[in-house]
């Protein structure tokens, strides 16, 4: 697993970002609105005076030649053909709200990125595809069966239907399509063409789209009934055969079993397992255990129930929040993996050392291992469409953290809120989904305790957040720390 650190990603996972950009937007608005009303009382002023202008012509209409033999008459237009249209040629070449623009052009380079932008379309994209969601269901805010208070505009449905485009999904491009053109309101036509978007591109969108799926003629009907696309209709058509579709990348990899795990649809086959205070894994348990719920055996896995106090959860997060970093993650094919909002432990304020040291007692107290003080702990903040891609926590290979540690033995991550919307960590090989609740912690095993050897069951993956956001702080106990307490009993099938 590969970490880097984008610095201009924050929008996406930062509701501190989005609310600066919320801000900005108004101020932005609000100098538009500046802007057109000088145009406006420059518009005003120069009907003003064109009707003022018209008068001698009115009064002259029909009798000119009367009119001009009267020297106030005469004199009049002579000066104020001289005159007046020289002024007013100077006054309409003025600039109207340079202070505006100059405020925009300012403003610009504080605006989302292409990148942040197709990035947020793709979130669109992988929480349509895990919850099974249509187009129209999307497009008005009901997702995996909660009603968003929110639609998406025309403008918003064509972005969406471009990159379904682009990967090729014609039909849901279609649809995606078909909804951004019962929401373009003809009156606002020339107002959607200054966004970037006109009738002209959304007609030429749909008809490749059809095109692409062998129905050239519905795509000439299509084009016909465009006045400005009617006359080369063919020519466009002949072209979309010619030149097909070449899809340039992928779409995020969303396997069946992380999809229905994910979707509230998903209901748990009863377990033979329970649940039970646990008072063994330190001397603190006997008088203080710990509610612990049996997840799986194979692999071990575990949940533990308010763990965390409500005072170690809002100082995490107040330490954490201004430190944390938008942040992709690679795996080892370099395929985007993670996207949220890390802090490494090195980066963390060491007025947070009290409260981590807390925290790494509790980790010794439920997993019965070795754990060195100032272990590495990960904090992660998943925002909108924020994922964890489906991978494992072990490594199974030499690198620079296995030379020093050995692989990761086991895995502990405490959920620091609520993420009732998205968020659940599920293991798709054995049928197991765990939702992200306050104070929670789940452990793992990501080797077997006797062999050593890595276990591929202990695959696991976050669901995308689609509402709010999920606080995780994750930590890995290595083999090595672990020699004198779990050694290796047999010779397993793997190579170390």
């Amino acid at each position: 697993m590969f970490w880097k650190v984008e610095s201009r990603k924050e929008f996406l996972v930062a509701e501190s970002a989005n609310m600066d950009l919320m801000q900005l937007d108004g101020e932005l608005i609000d100098s538009l609105m500046s802007y057109a009303d000088k145009i406006d009382q420059k518009v005003s002023k120069l009907k003003r005076l064109a009707q003022e202008l018209r008068q001698p012509l009115e009064a002259a209409k029909g009798r000119e030649e009367e009119y001009l033999g009267n020297p106030l008459h005469s004199f009049p237009l002579i000066r104020h053909m001289y005159q007046d249209w020289q002024y007013l040629a100077e006054f309409m070449k003025k600039p109207v709200g340079e202070e505006e623009i100059g405020f925009l052009r300012k403003k610009l380079p504080e605006l989302p990125w292409q990148a942040e932008t197709e990035e947020a379309t793709v979130y669109i994209f992988r929480i349509a595809e895990t919850h099974g969601m249509m187009p129209w269901e999307m497009a008005n805010g009901l997702i995996d069966n909660v009603r968003l208070n929110s639609t998406l505009s025309a403008l918003d449905c064509f972005e969406v239907a471009k990159l379904y485009f682009k990967w090729g999904y014609f039909k849901q491009a279609l649809q995606w399509i078909s909804i951004s053109k019962t929401r373009l309101q003809e009156e606002y036509s020339g107002v959607y063409e200054v966004l970037g978007m006109s009738g002209q591109d959304v007609a030429l969108l749909q008809a490749r789209c059809l095109v692409e799926l062998d129905l050239r003629d519905v795509a000439l009907e299509l084009l016909v009934k465009q006045p400005d696309l009617a006359e080369h209709s063919t020519s466009w058509l002949d072209q979309f055969e010619a030149y097909p579709h070449m899809t340039v990348d992928s779409p995020p990899t969303l396997g069946e079993d992380f999809k229905r795990l994910c979707r509230s649809s998903f209901s748990p086959k009863p377990s033979k397992l329970h649940c039970r205070y646990n008072s063994t894994t330190s001397p603190f348990l006997i008088l203080a255990p710990l509610k612990m719920e049996q997840i799986s055996l194979e692999p071990y896995i575990v949940v533990y129930h308010d763990i965390l106090p409500e005072g170690d959860i809002h100082q995490l997060i107040a330490l954490a929040e201004p430190r944390l970093r938008a942040t992709l993650a690679f795996t080892e094919d370099k395929s985007d993996s993670v996207f949220g909002a890390f802090l490494p432990f090195k980066d963390m304020n060491s007025s947070g050392e009290p409260v981590l040291d807390r925290l790494t007692q509790r980790m010794r107290d439920i997993t019965g291992l070795q754990i060195h003080q100032r272990n590495r702990i990960n904090i992660i903040k998943y925002g909108f469409g924020a994922h964890y891609a489906a991978r494992h926590d072990f490594f199974n290979e030499t690198n620079s953290e296995t030379e020093g540690y050995g692989d990761r033995m086991a895995t502990v991550m405490f959920y620091l809120n609520d993420a009732p919307n998205g968020g659940a960590t599920v293991f798709p090989r054995i049928n197991v989904k765990v939702p992200a609740e306050r104070g929670k912690v789940l452990f793992w095993y990501n080797l077997d305790g006797e062999t050593h050897d890595v276990d591929p069951k202990t695959v696991h993956a976050a669901c995308p957040v689609f509402h709010g956001s999920k606080w995780v702080m994750a930590a890995w106990i290595h083999e090595y720390d672990q020699m004198f307490i779990q050694p290796i009993y047999r010779e397993g099938k793997m190579k170390h």
